[in-house]
């Protein structure tokens, strides 16, 4: 599936007004994503194409150690030799 913005997946949008219409363009332009603008005052209005663009979801901060990791635990050994061989280690 295309990058949405592309060409081939642009930004669709449902607006009411010029001034959300205007806005949604100038945010695209800066940016240079292509985009779509639907005027449709009996529908809700739609802007989470352009939102999920402008706030991108950050994959979460893993908190897993590796094996070869000193231990968090603050021993000074390998996590493989500390604590990695025991199952009661919660990282």
């Amino acid at each position: 599936m295309a990058k949405l913005g592309t060409e081939k997946r642009p930004i669709i949008v449902r607006v009411h007004t010029d001034e959300k219409a205007g806005y949604v363009a100038e945010k695209c332009n800066e940016h240079g994503w292509h985009f779509i603008i639907g005027f449709e005052p009996d529908k809700p209005e739609d802007i989470s194409d352009l939102e999920k663009m402008l706030n991108p979801v950050k994959p979460a901060a893993s908190n897993k150690v590796a094996r070869n990791d000193p231990c968090p635990c603050g021993s000074g050994k390998k996590f493989k030799k500390c604590c990695g061989t025991s199952s009661t280690f919660v990282a």
